[in-house]
């Protein structure tokens, strides 16, 4: 296949563009705040479970407080209602048995409300261990949240530097012959390299110096022909004299 110099060096330009668009690839790929958010994740969980955890358990202990008051509020109004039954009484019958059901509300009562002080002891140790899990769940979030803003900032940024050179690189494969951009496409598809610039005896497609023999073929080939490098097989582009 034969291409101009100029058509041969638009290729290094273009290899150059595609090693670019590889290197923001990788770098969107393994940005560090990826890491950070899959390291974070266990954390989340943990304290995540904690939180409901602390949550059902405050939850219960405080229905079970609520039905201790109710307790002792309905013992309270049957008090209230024997105490006045038994100011009217003309009954020394009645206002016995009232005065005996009063003395069993009492310590009732008085049994209800231990319990009841000690339900919101409970409770207030429990409150402080959710309030404690709420915190900590908050703080990973806002981390979480940092760590999101940062990550949705450096791929905006790269998302852009992409966009650029994407554009860039479809003016550039325009400019060139469509058989030549074929076969470069075709040799970076399949060797993950399809141009590479040979400087001095050195070929950077493969990193090595050419033996002797293999340089004077190249070297004697003519200008416009296409020529590859032997260690990598990409198209290897010449130092021209302009």
């Amino acid at each position: 296949m034969k291409a101009s110099t100029r058509q041969q060096r638009l290729l290094l330009d273009l290899q150059d563009l595609d090693n670019t668009l590889a290197r923001l690839r990788r770098k969107r790929a393994t940005l560090p705040e990826r890491g950070d958010l899959d390291a974070l994740s266990g954390d989340t969980a943990a304290a995540r479970d904690r939180f409901m955890q602390a949550q059902r358990e405050l939850d219960t202990r405080r229905t079970e407080l609520a039905r201790i008051e109710a307790d002792v509020a309905t013992v309270q109004q049957r008090r209230d209602r024997d105490t006045q039954m038994l100011s009217v009484s003309t009954s020394s019958k009645e206002a016995q048995s009232l005065q005996g059901e009063l003395d069993t509300l009492s310590r009732r009562q008085s049994e209800l409300e231990d319990r009841e002080l000690e339900l919101m002891e409970v409770v207030e140790g429990v409150q402080a261990t959710f309030s404690e899990a709420e915190s900590h769940l908050a703080g990973i979030d806002a981390r979480r949240a940092e760590i999101q803003a940062r990550l949705d900032d450096a791929e905006r940024r790269l998302d852009a530097e992409l966009a650029s050179n994407t554009e860039e690189r479809a003016g550039l494969a325009a400019e060139l012959q469509r058989d030549l951009l074929d076969l470069y496409e075709e040799l970076r598809g399949r060797i993950g390299l399809g141009a590479a610039r040979l400087r001095g005896n050195v070929s950077e497609g493969s990193n090595m110096a050419l033996a002797p023999a293999e340089l004077s073929d190249i070297r004697a080939t003519a200008p416009d022909e296409i020529v590859f490098c032997p260690g990598s097989g990409a198209i290897l582009v010449r130092d021209f004299e302009d």
